[in-house]
């Protein structure tokens, strides 16, 4: 990976409000700045890898269970990519310490891009199937008490809860 690439992923990592970004995003981001065109996404995970200014953690995979429709599980990654959540590993600068305060502004931020998606798709909610419309309003129920503890937890330590701009 040349200078100018590995320069923009560490800038890219040094102010993305995630601390841990998937690698694929990441890759997409340089790419579409005309950086890494020459690497395919295995190779820039293996370079990054290779680095020991980065570490990784593992991530989901939205296309898990459904290995039998591969079909259905190409478009399940792409409707989740675009709604801005990706499989497979994250990476973050080594560098970069996390404070409580980080963690709960990630949350909340994590939080509000569920409950937005959730709301997604409770709008575009199959009609006239009562077994879809029960599974999504027991989501959005649960998301909306995760959140409200997660806001309880903010309050009980006395900080300032992140404002809506802020997330």
């Amino acid at each position: 990976m040349d200078a100018s690439t590995l320069d923009r992923v560490i800038e890219i990592l040094e102010t993305d409000p995630d601390f841990y970004v998937p690698v694929k995003k990441l890759w997409l981001m340089v790419q579409g700045e005309g950086l890494a065109l020459d690497l395919d996404l295995e190779t820039f995970h293996a370079r990054l890898a290779a680095d020991d200014r980065f570490e990784f953690i593992e991530g989901v995979d939205h296309t898990e269970g459904f290995e039998d429709d591969p079909e259905f599980a190409a478009e399940m990654e792409r409707e989740m990519e675009a709604l801005g959540f990706f499989s497979g590993p994250r990476v973050k600068l080594a560098s970069r310490e996390m404070t409580a305060e980080d963690v709960f502004a990630g949350m909340v931020r994590s939080l509000a891009q569920l409950n937005a998606a959730l709301h997604g798709a409770w709008e575009s909610r199959p009609e006239g199937d009562p077994e879809a419309e029960a599974m999504l309003q027991d989501a959005l129920d649960l998301a909306r008490q995760l959140e409200q503890e997660v806001q309880e937890m903010i309050e009980e330590r006395g900080e300032r809860p992140p404002q809506e701009d802020e997330v």
